[in-house]
């Protein structure tokens, strides 16, 4: 058995190109494109797994950073604390530093502190504090975006590749 996961996915991809594909070659057409939809989710993952984790740092990092400053807007308006928010920032800033966290560790805060960053947003007490806080999630957006935009080009969807943002947590190949 191949012990790298990279080298597990080229192979599996030589397979299903060079094996599979021409073995199904009167299938319907709905079997050759899920066969291709397959195909370039494993290019895509052997494309960027090598990244996952620095993606996924750096992906975290700014939902710190938004969260912490919807904290901030939350103290403003409500003269206290969101305990729930600054627990989970805490957590993710523990996470950041951890020698042992892994990407799904990443993920879950991710998910937490936007799922807390929503949340407040819903729960508003009133239209200044929820304007002030769309704000805030609509000017942390479009630098999320850019990244997201960055991380998928290997899909080969971007019209203008050249035009994003370099980062340095990102290797383009």
């Amino acid at each position: 058995m191949i012990q790298s996961f990279e080298t597990q996915l080229q192979v599996s991809l030589r397979a299903l190109g060079e094996i599979v594909a021409p073995a199904l070659a009167g299938a319907d057409k709905h079997v050759i494109e899920q066969l291709h939809l397959v195909m370039a989710a494993l290019g895509f993952m052997s494309a960027r797994l090598s990244s996952a984790a620095t993606f996924q740092r750096a992906e975290l990092e700014g939902y710190i950073a938004l969260a912490e400053e919807a904290a901030a807007n939350f103290r403003q308006h409500r003269g206290s604390d969101c305990e729930p928010l600054v627990e989970a920032v805490s957590a993710a800033r523990s996470a950041l530093v951890s020698s042992t966290a892994e990407a799904d560790c990443y993920q879950r805060s991710t998910r937490r502190l936007r799922e807390l960053v929503a949340a407040l947003i819903g729960q508003s007490t009133s239209e200044a504090e929820a304007a002030d806080l769309q704000a805030l999630v609509l000017a942390r957006s479009g630098e999320m975006l850019s990244d997201a935009r960055l991380w998928c080009l290997p899909l080969g969807f971007e019209l203008d590749p050249d035009a994003l943002p370099q980062r340095d947590w990102l290797k383009i190949e």
